[in-house]
């Protein structure tokens, strides 16, 4: 019971906790230059395209088992065209979600490098490891990402023990 109340609570934490150091804050800059800008752009068109095919193809993968498990507990008699269908459109809509999302990469990129640090970065994207990298990235980041996900369980649990001794030694109910 306890852990049903204060995984939400947790969830709160750890989405307001983005480092070490204490919680997300906006941070008040002035407008990169335009030569980052550009350098941003042409880093983004170099990346972008095969990157997000493969991180779509990847995210519909993870997420199209437990779509069609629902779809098919809606609707039992749902054919395979129909099911080949609406994975083709998740996967449609998903690739124009994150193509659109890439727009705003430039002024993030510029605001992080300098326009010499962003050619230097496509300079070594056009070498055969750095694209090898650009191939290699969706998969590395989905390896991780089921890595961090096979430990969450054990980190909520500890999480929770913990937050629950406090919380108890301080003269909460639990």
């Amino acid at each position: 019971m306890f852990h049903q109340r204060i995984w939400p609570a947790l969830a709160a934490v750890i989405a307001l906790t983005g480092s070490p150091t204490g919680p997300l804050r906006a941070q008040v800059q002035s407008a990169p230059p335009s030569e980052a800008i550009e350098a941003a752009r042409d880093l983004l068109a170099l990346m972008t395209k095969d990157l997000v095919v493969q991180l779509a193809g990847q995210v519909t993968a993870q997420l199209w088992p437990s779509i069609e498990t629902r779809l098919r507990a809606y609707n039992p008699k749902i054919d395979a065209a129909s099911l080949a269908e609406l994975r083709q459109e998740l996967e449609r809509i998903q690739f124009e979600y994150m193509m659109n999302i890439v727009t705003e990469g430039p002024s993030i990129y510029a605001r992080h490098f300098t326009a010499q640090e962003l050619h230097e970065i496509i300079g070594f994207y056009r070498t055969p490891t750095g694209s090898k990298v650009l191939r290699m990235m969706p998969q590395l980041s989905a390896e991780v990402a089921a890595m961090i996900t096979s430990h969450m369980p054990d980190f909520y649990t500890r999480t929770s023990e913990a937050f629950a001794k406090v919380l108890r030694s301080r003269g909460y109910n639990l």
